[in-house]
């Protein structure tokens, strides 16, 4: 027994002596790393990469400080080895940045150092500035690394209610500001604006090193308003030209929606003159503006805003939903039309009238009325109810007032768009608008394919009015009109009557001229095709520059058709 056990000593001094030895030849942990791998610079892009290698007496593990990167693999065993170091993101920061991997093994760390470049950058703080109606300044902050550009405020249009104030600039990483002064918005609508800041060759501004993204700033529109002094400025009468030639067509401009305030500022006023503007910018009324007689009646709304909520001074109420259809009080239009002298001395004169009630909203919308009688007969008096659609300034307002106010209310031309969902044209409508052609109006259209028999007929044989307009327009037939698919036809593919475009076609043009003549020199004009082919060739449109925020469809989107009201003019 005594045997066994000093064996088993024996046995556990000589592993005891193995294991001493084995500790003392181990090497200590270390790492070395690649000469070619230290300092390594990543590019700025994404998924830039770089290799680190190294040597390792042990078993490795490794990590990194920098967020924006990724290393692969994170462990490994002992000898050579590499990891991969990956931008995982861009540098937009304007500046090179900096990471350090470190690796370890045992007791043994080692650090390697990488950067990644910086790309050039024009950074933004905030792209969206929401804002209220009040008069106020706002900072657009941003950062560039362009070292040697100029930094400049592109503006997407011409914003008079924007003024830049002030553009400071740092030259850290080149961190600045550009000020903004907002007017008040005194409108009934919002409004935007959209900036985008650019970096320009300080020697060429043409080109443009870097752009940021779209600034958009949004005003709200101002508070409901409401007039205090209801009678003071309400129902005043200007002249605003006086007829030259003939015995004058009276044309009366008002508004609906505007407050007191609005009229003793002179925004009434430069609505009205705005509107007058729009009205002769299309021939062959341009070149027939001497004939005419143009007075604005001022009319105070409690309110400048509509709605069922709201009171102003016509009634006005936008159907909405889609719809472009708008409705007034035309017994009040007349009340105020006739406080001009001339027509209160010369009723008659009053049938022969066009008025014209200009909305004070932006508002996408038009209606005109027209049909009214005077007891005894349907007389031309008309009634055109036009907001300033995306503001007094652009074109839509103004292709709009035309449509509905020369072409629907003073020359009684009909619509020549139409919806395939209508189908064809019932003859219950064919028989309403010849009664209307029987008049002299709805001069436009027709219900027949018969290039002998349509209206325009003269006009398909003469060959002064063949081949491509000034807009590439064709004199023809085509299909569609009066709203309907078929059935009924119009004389061009497009016109100021279709989509508020391209002018009025030679037909609308003639009756445009018949009316303006046969009402400016009474039953003493007879009218004479030659005389008109003379004046209209010497008169033709031409397409002219014009902005609108409309959007295609916008554009192109037909509005209500005119109503015939059969209703019995309330002054006489």
């Amino acid at each position: 027994m005594k045997t066994k056990i000093y064996h088993l000593l024996c046995l556990l001094f000589v592993f005891t002596i193995i294991a001493a030895c084995s500790k003392e030849e181990e090497a200590p942990a270390s790492i070395a790393i690649a000469e070619q791998s230290q300092n390594q610079i990543l590019t700025s892009g994404i998924n830039s990469q770089i290799t680190v290698d190294f040597t390792s007496t042990h078993d490795w593990k490794a990590s990194t400080d920098a967020s924006w990167a990724v290393i692969t693999p994170t462990s490994g065993k002992a000898g050579t080895a590499s990891v991969r170091i990956l931008a995982k993101e861009e540098n937009r920061t304007g500046e090179v940045r900096t990471g350090i991997l470190i690796l370890s093994c045992g007791e043994a760390t080692a650090q390697v150092t990488f950067t990644q470049a910086a790309m050039d950058v024009l950074n933004i703080e905030q792209t969206t500035y929401d804002i209220s109606a009040d008069e106020q300044e706002i900072s657009i902050k941003f950062a560039t690394n362009i070292q040697n550009g100029k930094v400049t405020l592109k503006a997407e249009d011409n914003y008079s209610w924007i003024t830049p104030k002030e553009n400071t600039l740092t030259r850290a990483m080149q961190e600045g500001e550009i000020i903004l002064k907002i007017q008040a918005n005194e409108r009934r609508s919002a409004r935007n604006a959209k900036f985008k800041i650019q970096v320009v060759n300080t020697n060429d501004e043409n080109q443009i090193l870097m752009e940021s993204a779209t600034i958009n700033i949004n005003q709200k529109e101002a508070p409901v308003g409401t007039s205090s002094d209801l009678t003071t400025q309400d129902k005043k009468v200007f002249l605003i030209q006086e007829h030259t030639e003939g015995n004058g067509i009276p044309l009366i401009f008002l508004g609906d929606g505007f407050l007191d305030t609005d009229i003793s500022n002179g925004y009434y006023r430069q609505a009205m003159e705005k509107g007058i503007e729009n009205f002769f910018t299309e021939e062959p009324v341009k070149s027939l503006r001497t004939y005419f007689d143009i007075w604005m009646v001022t009319a105070v709304s409690l309110n400048n805003a509509f709605g069922n909520q709201y009171n102003t001074k016509f009634s006005c109420r936008l159907e909405g939903g889609g719809s472009t259809l708008i409705e007034g009080n035309h017994s009040k239009v007349q009340e105020y039309a006739m406080e001009v002298p001339t027509l209160k001395e010369n009723p008659e004169l009053f049938n022969e009238a066009t008025c014209i009630v200009i909305l004070n909203t932006e508002e996408y919308a038009g209606t005109c009325y027209f049909g009214f009688n005077d007891g005894v007969k349907t007389i031309n008096l008309a009634i055109g109810y036009c907001p300033m659609i995306y503001g007094m300034e652009d074109d839509m307002f103004r292709r709009v007032l035309c449509h509905e106010c020369i072409g629907h209310g003073f020359s009684k031309l009909m619509d020549e768009y139409s919806y395939q969902e209508m189908g064809r044209i019932p003859t219950s409508e064919i028989t309403d608008t010849q009664k209307m052609q029987e008049m002299g109006w709805a001069a436009n259209v027709d219900f027949t394919n018969d290039r002998n028999a349509v209206l325009w007929s003269k006009f398909l044989k003469d060959s002064r009015y063949q081949g491509k307009d000034n807009y590439g327009e064709i004199l023809g037939i085509y299909e569609g009109a009066c709203t309907y698919w078929s059935g009924a036809y119009r004389p061009t593919t497009e016109s100021m009557m279709r989509s508020n475009t391209h002018g009025f076609n030679a037909p609308s043009r003639e009756a445009i001229y018949k009316r303006v003549m046969s009402t400016g020199y009474g039953e003493s004009w007879k009218y004479n095709y030659e005389e008109f082919v003379t004046f209209d060739q010497a008169h033709l449109p031409t397409p002219t520059e014009a902005t609108t925020r409309a959007t295609y469809e916008e554009t192109t989107r037909p509005f209500s058709p005119p109503v015939f009201t059969n209703q019995t003019i309330s002054v006489k």
